[in-house]
């Protein structure tokens, strides 16, 4: 057919029937070439399919096993042979280490000092450690079929901690969930025990602020250490005690005016208590239903509870007194004498005549004498007079040297200005203002 006729045809005919006719012929070029393709499962992807080949270990490659560890705090009647064999350490192993050069530094072993030792994977002794105390000791090393043994002592770094705790609660368990350790805890009621009584006086609000000493040896905590710096704030009123060393054995702590924070006495007689009634000079009594002055604190508490004298002294009156019950009077001064009711009984140390020290126990909660239920009766007598124990403001210890006094400053004031500095970081508002 000539070309002409073709073209005319074309002109002709429809114009969609020419658009579907193109579509058809490309969908039949598509389908020849897809059908060209290889999809089977036999074509595989080399690189990622090919099986990987470890390499053998070497004859000379070792596997480095742990040291088993054991440890023991030394008792009375052991020795170093007998806490050796308890650990399960080798009669040779114990021979090689008697038999070296210097073992008799482990001769004397001292009861509440600790022992380590360190195992390898056959069961022999590789080292051995005696501790002395937290930075010094006996070092046992093996060398061959002896041991090399030594004296050492462990550089000490102290790192300052920083802790602001906002009490919602008691003191303890507020800091405790601060993460303040037990024993920082401890050495804060005991700073600030003079000023406050943490069984009565804590109320939700109060804050404390601390800045404390943690021990590292070989980059590992070993213990926590002295309270540098701490300002508790107590039913709005601030109190800040600075520690401060006398010399290399002895240190106190001071306020920002050089005063010593202990006084003469402690706050609270009874730890572990309430207060029941307080000093009322126009009270109702209990038992008598009649108008009498109540020239004291009551302190109730457990039955046995200890009775602890408040300040140094030397006891005066020790027995039983009518309505008073068993009844405790310590003289502290010419000007100072407190007495103790309703014991349930004496300590072994109360006896008229005997010296007396502060926080020493001299009695137990009972209910002798007038007395509706378990509790102490506590007076204080200034100049022979009636006083109310909480209200009366306590002598303070001795205050630092005059020959001190500048050191002191500096330090003290080097100290509160870590202590903002810190305080800033929470929160400037806080401590600021603003």
């Amino acid at each position: 057919m000539p070309v002409t006729e073709i073209i005319t045809i074309f002109k002709n005919f429809p114009k969609k029937h020419i658009v579907t006719l193109l579509l058809g012929f490309l969908l039949l070029i598509s389908l020849s070439v897809l059908g060209s393709i290889d999809f089977s499962d036999e074509k595989k992807i080399p690189e990622l399919t090919k099986p990987l080949k470890l390499k053998s270990l070497s004859e000379n490659y070792k596997i480095e096993v742990p040291f088993l560890e054991k440890e023991a705090v030394i008792k009375r009647n052991d020795s170093l042979v007998t806490i050796l064999n308890k650990f399960g350490v080798t009669k040779e192993n114990i021979i090689q280490l008697i038999n070296s050069k210097d073992s008799d530094l482990l001769s004397k072993i001292e009861v509440g000092d600790k022992i380590k030792i360190y195992l390898n994977s056959l069961g022999e002794l590789e080292k051995l450690i005696y501790l002395d105390n937290i930075k010094s000791g006996i070092k046992a090393k093996k060398e061959g079929d002896l041991f090399l043994i030594s004296r050492y002592e462990s550089k000490v770094e102290k790192v300052q901690i920083f802790k602001h705790v906002v009490i919602k609660d008691s003191m303890y368990m507020s800091g405790l969930r601060e993460n303040v350790p037990d024993s920082v805890l401890m050495d804060l009621a005991y700073i600030n025990g003079w000023d406050i009584d943490f069984t009565h006086d804590i109320q939700p609000g109060d804050s404390f602020s601390i800045i404390y000493e943690e021990l590292i040896i070989d980059g590992e905590k070993v213990i926590d250490g002295d309270i540098l710096i701490s300002e508790f704030n107590n039913r709005n009123k601030k109190f800040v005690a600075v520690r401060f060393d006398l010399d290399e054995k002895n240190s106190e702590y001071y306020n920002l005016d050089g005063e010593n924070v202990k006084k003469a006495f402690l706050r609270s007689p009874v730890k572990l208590s309430y207060i029941s009634s307080k000093y009322n000079l126009k009270r109702r009594h209990p038992v008598l239903h009649t108008i009498r002055a109540h020239r004291g604190v009551d302190y109730a508490a457990n039955k046995g509870s200890p009775i602890r004298a408040t300040g140094d002294g030397t006891i005066i009156f020790a027995e039983y007194n009518g309505g008073c019950g068993y009844e405790v009077k310590i003289k502290h001064s010419e000007d100072y004498t407190t007495r103790f009711c309703h014991l349930n009984g004496y300590s072994a140390r109360t006896k008229v005549g005997r010296k007396i020290k502060q926080g020493q126990t001299i009695g137990y909660v009972g209910s002798t004498g007038l007395a509706t239920g378990p509790h102490l009766h506590y007076e204080f007598h200034v100049n022979g007079k009636h006083t109310d124990p909480l209200k009366v403001k306590f002598p303070n210890a001795n205050p630092i040297n005059s020959n001190k006094l500048t050191s002191y400053k500096e330090r003290s004031l080097g100290l509160v200005e870590e202590l903002r500095n810190y305080q800033y970081l929470i929160d400037p508002r806080e401590f600021y203002g603003g």
